[in-house]
């Protein structure tokens, strides 16, 4: 009877041991960002920002969208467009630290980096867009320098440096780009393909914003 009665209190001391840990699992919760800065999601300041960004950045969707109807780019398959990106090394910006896990500081840094890349190229894709339609991409830019300004704002609040990442310098920098581009249909479909990266590049920073908000 012993050894039974050892076996039964090993039992139940092991279904305890089981119980404090699915507790701790469920309370122990992931944190919905990860990072050095020391901040509350729920801070209303930070709310406000999040809240202002994600308005900005709706209405930034929808005129890109106007703009991408008034290039004057003929239409053309996507995989003659993925041809002539790689050809052309057309830059863009990946957003990996706003996916997922949020890492703060890198994902408002690489948010900036990539806003400050695409205004350098308004000038040359309103060059391509219906004469008509060109005060679009005038919106686009003010609004897109308008978000820009958040960032940074927010970025200095959490006393983040306001750096710049390797992939504005060299063969994915906007200089680099408008100097290598010359010719006019390289351009024309060079900016159009710009327009197509800032589309997926304000979707993923749309994404990132939704998952900040708070009701």
């Amino acid at each position: 009877m012993q050894p039974i009665r050892n076996s039964l209190h090993l039992l139940s001391v092991l279904a305890g041991i089981l119980a404090m840990v699915v507790v701790l699992t469920r309370a122990a919760r992931l944190p919905e960002f990860s990072g050095e800065v020391g901040f509350s999601l729920e801070d209303p300041d930070f709310q406000k920002f999040v809240s202002n960004s994600f308005e900005l950045t709706t209405k930034i969707q929808s005129e890109l969208q106007a703009v991408l109807k008034a290039h004057t780019l003929l239409l053309t398959l996507d995989s003659e467009l993925g041809e002539m990106d790689v050809r052309l090394r057309v830059p863009s910006t990946p957003l990996r630290e706003c996916l997922s896990r949020i890492h703060m500081e890198s994902c408002l840094a690489r948010i900036q980096a990539g806003l400050r890349l695409y205004l350098d190229f308004f000038p040359m894709v309103q060059d391509y867009v219906e004469p008509a339609q060109r005060h679009l991409v005038d919106t686009l830019s003010h609004d897109t320098m308008d978000l820009l300004k958040q960032i940074q704002l927010q970025m200095l609040s959490l006393e983040l440096p306001l750096v710049s990442y390797p992939e504005e310098e060299g063969d994915l920098s906007s200089l680099s780009f408008l100097e290598r581009v010359k010719g006019n249909s390289e351009r024309r479909i060079g900016s159009y393909i710009l327009l197509q990266n800032f589309k997926s590049f304000v979707l993923l920073v749309y994404r990132a914003l939704r998952s900040l908000q708070r009701q």
